[in-house]
């Protein structure tokens, strides 16, 4: 259930796309609701940012209040059961951008995130400790939860050169160790990219028709200022990368594990939500059955495209393509026979073969 908060003129407005009662009553005023996104900043990881579209009204709801306020405060949620369980998406501001006589537009707007980290800035510590400093600068960030981050936090050796967005120098030092970050409100998220961020094995009933199976073109070189390492591929692209160590030892680290998450095939999946939004960074597994023989396939989640209205998601990020195991006999079923005709001898196997005994 998609559930909005609109603040119009100091009052609280609870809507949704359809009519809920739940502790409160959810008013339906949404007319539409532009699918929001979340991606990584780049394939190896980073900022995983979530961004918005429009929302689209009811004039009615501005019955009390017309002209539309040019700006409200709006609050967004999802949930699939109880009002207090609901995830909270988004609170920022909407913007209005369009009145008409059957609706009424806003543009969807994010906190700006637009605190700097000041020029010559040196860090020398964990990854886990530089963006705990970094994002909890920001003032609508009050915790780093590094839970799901690699166990042994890499070391980061830095000095920054002129001033830096911080939203930017987190993405930009995360994707260098092969790490991404989101925000759920006051708590960002690291997680490592070489790891599940929690699993999910989907059955062919959780899941649309068609999922989605690609190879990118190789990355052969990937390389910083310094240093550069090489693929398994003697043919593909060279990546280019900012560095956040001094040490060689360390730098190459960083660019194999980029390498490896870059190469990796690209996987996508459409599904309806089951509960909860998937977190970034979460194993989604499942058994394709419609290919040219089964095939296990799982992604982690780097991007999505959330459909609130309908309840769907589209999921995508690297991942395996694996053949199905074959059962060993032991595992298989025993052989089912059927009795033709009470007091015969005859026997019919499950595949319909007589079988006459002696």
């Amino acid at each position: 259930m998609l559930l909005v908060e609109l603040t119009i003129d100091g009052t609280l407005n609870r809507i949704s796309s359809v009519g809920h009662a739940l502790t409160n009553y959810w008013d339906n005023k949404i007319i539409g609701f532009a699918n929001p996104v979340r991606n990584t900043a780049t394939n190896h990881g980073g900022y995983c940012e979530m961004k918005f579209g429009n929302i689209t009204l009811n004039p009615d709801l501005f019955s009390s209040d017309w002209p539309p306020p040019l700006s409200c405060a709006i609050t967004i949620k999802y949930t699939a059961t109880t009002q207090e369980a609901a995830e909270t998406l988004l609170v920022g501001t909407a913007h209005r951008s369009q009145v008409d006589r059957g609706r009424i537009i806003y543009s969807l707007n994010a906190p700006s995130y637009d605190e700097t980290v000041a020029d010559a800035t040196a860090y020398n510590d964990t990854l886990n400790a530089v963006l705990t400093t970094i994002l909890t600068g920001i003032a609508e960030i009050d915790t780093l939860d590094t839970s799901a981050a690699r166990a042994a936090s890499p070391n980061v050796t830095h000095t920054v050169s002129g001033d830096q967005l911080s939203i930017k120098l987190a993405s930009d030092i995360a994707a260098f160790y092969g790490h991404l970050f989101y925000v759920s409100g006051s708590t960002a998220y690291l997680v490592d990219m070489l790891l599940d961020n929690g699993t999910q094995t989907l059955t062919e009933f959780d899941y649309f028709a068609r999922p989605e199976y690609k190879d990118s073109y190789p990355i052969a070189v990937a390389r910083t200022d310094n240093f550069a390492r090489t693929s398994s591929y003697p043919y593909g692209t060279e990546l280019s990368v900012a560095e956040f160590h001094t040490t060689e030892a360390n730098v190459n680290t960083a660019l194999d594990d980029i390498i490896t998450i870059e190469n990796r095939a690209k996987c996508r999946v459409k599904m309806p939500l089951l509960g909860s939004l998937p977190a970034p960074g979460k194993k989604i597994s499942w058994t394709d059955t419609a290919l040219n023989q089964n095939t296990d396939a799982y992604l982690r989640v780097r991007s999505l495209r959330y459909d609130l209205v309908t309840e769907k998601v589209e999921l995508e990020g690297e991942g395996e393509l694996t053949l199905t195991a074959t059962p060993t006999p032991d595992a298989l079923d025993p052989p089912v026979f059927y009795l033709l005709e009470e007091g015969g001898d005859d026997l019919l196997t499950e595949d319909g073969d007589r079988i006459i005994l002696e």
